[in-house]
């Protein structure tokens, strides 16, 4: 297959090796087998019980983009199969995760077998509650384990929560003998919500992460689903031919907006509308005033740090502020880490007195959860991956925290400079190159667009020659 000498560069530099493989279009026959993942089969046999013996299932999930979705996937198959299921999504102020007050509503409501999914394997005390409440507990997880949970789980940190939860659906599936174009089916429905919280989740776009969500974008421009059709009308461009940068900047931080600015079934509700074109409308306009909301919140409460950073050269940001609402904390976290170009932790108070939570970002190479175990006796609780974190810890221990990062960063790269990766000549910029730039899709962490340096060219030409590739109407004026 030819590859263009700017793209091969690309490859090369990113160590690519076998680019044919990388490039060429993936099939379904390309993704994992659901019972690869250790502890998939027990934990497809135990749900499967449940539903036979009508026993009342509930599945817990997270407030985020990857909850969200997770937790839609779960239960849609659950009721396929025909199971007693309802699903609980935690408000941020609950905190993330699961937590004892969670088990004990459980418990009173009745649930006999609860599903974590995106959260639960470091949930040691809150498992062992529900057991001594006579509630199974099974995890479906892929943050890094601390202090795991004693109980069945799935556990993979290859994959986000959504992409757990279908291959899951996708085990229960083929473990209750539903028909190979059935099955089919719904590896091509979950794996729409995989490729959105694969990107959303910035789990590294390599591998079978990258066939998955390949195969998820290309499942959604034809999706007749009306909860997510509205959202592409509403968010997208192009609705019929969404890409990973759709999903980045307008599909994601709409779901992710009603955890932020509002509660979480807010975004579940758009999911949950299936074919009813009305409720999908409805719930899909109701995203776009708290997305509105959230953007706003951001500029303002941002522009304050920005006026309060003025001049400061810190080897990382430990950040407090009294007013900011807690859910916008890994927003301003991120574009302090675009501003500045080091590691940043923003805090705000967490409603109980003295203690605060927070959400870190960090910058590319530096492993942020990590580092944060050589000071864990700081938190009360800390977790995440190695470009995103969350934590809580009292208040009279964030000047400890900011002393503590700064040591652990001082001597990382700060360039907020973007480096090029190719040249390319201004002759290059066409509609066929810019297809040719789409094999590498999709894009996101572990795998960015790529940055080329035309080099001797006048801006304004190449703005107007280059700005609508995207939609196919190149001008050469």
């Amino acid at each position: 297959m030819f590859v263009s000498q700017p793209l091969l560069d690309v490859l090369i530099g990113r160590r690519i090796e076998d680019v044919d493989s990388f490039i060429r279009a993936p099939s379904w026959s390309d993704l994992p087998d659901p019972f690869s993942i250790p502890g998939m089969e027990e934990a497809v046999d135990r749900v499967l019980v449940a539903v036979r013996e009508k026993q009342r299932i509930t599945v817990d999930g997270d407030y985020d983009c990857d909850g969200i979705l997770s937790s839609h996937i779960l239960q849609s198959v659950l009721r396929r199969l025909g199971a007693e299921s309802r699903v609980y999504l935690p408000h941020r102020d609950e905190g993330y995760g699961l937590g004892r007050a969670a088990v004990h509503h459980f418990s009173r409501s009745g649930t006999d077998l609860l599903l974590t999914v995106d959260n639960g394997i470091n949930a040691r005390a809150a498992v062992h509650l529900a057991a001594r409440l006579s509630i199974e507990v099974i995890v479906i997880d892929h943050h890094r384990i601390q202090d795991r949970a004693d109980t069945l789980a799935v556990w993979s940190d290859q994959f986000c929560g959504a992409v757990l939860a279908a291959l899951f659906a996708v085990g229960l599936a083929l473990r209750a003998g539903w028909s190979a174009k059935a099955v089919e089916q719904l590896t091509e429905g979950t794996s729409i919500y995989g490729a959105i919280a694969s990107i959303a989740d910035c789990v590294p776009l390599s591998g079978k992460t990258r066939l998955l969500t390949q195969l998820g974008l290309a499942a959604l421009s034809r999706t007749k689903h009306r909860g997510l059709q509205e959202l592409l009308r509403a968010s997208c461009g192009n609705p019929d031919s969404p890409d990973s940068e759709d999903v980045a900047f307008r599909i994601a931080p709409r779901i992710n907006a009603a955890g932020r600015v509002a509660h979480p079934y807010a975004a579940f509700e758009v999911m949950a509308a299936g074919s009813d074109a009305e409720q999908a409308r409805a719930a899909v306009a109701h995203l776009n005033h708290l997305n509105a909301v959230r953007r706003e919140l951001v500029q303002h409460h941002f522009g304050e740090l920005q006026e309060e950073l003025s001049g400061s050269r810190p080897a990382a940001l430990v950040l407090y502020r009294e007013q900011a609402p807690k859910g916008i904390v890994g927003l301003l976290a991120a574009k302090c880490v675009e501003r500045f170009g080091v590691p940043s932790i923003v805090l705000v108070p967490s409603g109980t007195p003295g203690v605060a939570v927070g959400s870190g970002r960090s910058v590319p190479g530096f492993d942020l959860e990590q580092q944060m175990q050589n000071f864990a006796s700081l938190f009360d609780r800390f977790g995440g991956h190695p470009q995103a974190v969350g934590l809580t810890l009292p208040v009279s221990r964030i000047t400890e925290l900011r002393r503590y990062l700064e040591e652990s960063c001082r001597g990382l790269s700060r360039s907020t400079e973007i480096q090029a990766e190719a040249d390319l000549s201004f002759a290059c910029l066409s509609p066929t190159f810019y297809s040719a730039v789409r094999q590498l899709e999709p894009f996101g962490e572990g795998n960015p667009a790529p940055v080329f340096r035309v080099r001797g060219a006048d801006v304004a030409a190449v703005k107007n020659r280059w700005v609508s590739a995207r939609d196919d109407t190149l001008s050469s004026s």
